[in-house]
């Protein structure tokens, strides 16, 4: 009968040359995430880094407070610096809208501090459950996006580079099939999510850590493959 596989392993690199079964220990730390977002975007794997950026704010904030329901949020603002509250009172993200509730919106919107908290925790949920850019479900009461579209360039200095608005005009003023949209910055974003983490670590510093270590034996990613370098 063959020995059962101990998963209790040491943070330890394998050493060059090392033959396959001397693994290392990959934790989810929140310095480990954002350090493979920088990788997967500068390797050109846009997709990936996306996916690892929107969950950092809640594994961030779930080390924190795991009962705090507006945890995420929060942490967007304290350590993003996204608006904590919607960019206009009276949000509609239905489909039917009239022509003076979408203009009232979109003047909002031209405000500096347009892509907010909670329009983050859209993003992460369109991302994470529908691979896409495309908004829905219960957070109307909270962003007025239908969609939140991804963009790449060179330069960080920007997160928001464009938003608008499409629909139809119907008698009586009103407009149907409507579609407010903004686009963010991927670059900017990834920035920004690392000043961010740096702040948190820097008031945390006992939370750069995966949360259950040492208490489950299925913390963090174990690597059994021989190195390649």
């Amino acid at each position: 009968m063959g020995s059962e596989l101990d998963l209790l392993l040491p943070d330890t690199e394998n050493d060059a040359g090392a033959p396959q079964g001397a693994p290392r220990t990959i934790e989810r730390s929140p310095r480990n995430l954002i350090g493979e977002a920088r990788l997967a975007f500068d390797a050109g794997l846009l997709i990936s880094c996306l996916t690892v950026l929107v969950t950092i704010p809640d594994v961030c904030a779930n080390l924190i407070d795991p009962s705090n329901k507006d945890g995420q949020r929060n942490w967007c603002t304290r350590y993003l610096g996204f608006p904590s509250t919607p960019v206009v009172d009276d949000i509609d993200r239905s489909r039917k809208q009239s022509r003076d509730h979408i203009e009232r919106t979109m003047a909002a919107l031209m405000r500096e501090d347009n892509f907010t908290a909670s329009d983050f925790c859209q993003l992460r949920n369109a991302v994470l459950h529908t691979g896409s850019s495309v908004i829905n479900g219960a957070g109307a009461k909270y962003s007025p996006f239908h969609s939140i579209g991804i963009q790449v360039f060179d330069n960080d200095s920007q997160l928001v580079v464009g938003y608008g608005s499409t629909s139809s005009p119907e008698p009586d003023g009103v407009e149907n099939d409507c579609r407010i949209k903004i686009s963010i910055n991927l670059t900017a974003l990834l920035a920004r999510m690392e000043r961010g983490v740096e702040r948190f670590l820097s008031e945390y510093p006992e939370l750069d850590k995966e949360k259950g270590k040492w208490e489950y034996l299925t913390w963090g990613i174990v690597d059994f493959r021989a190195p390649t370098h």
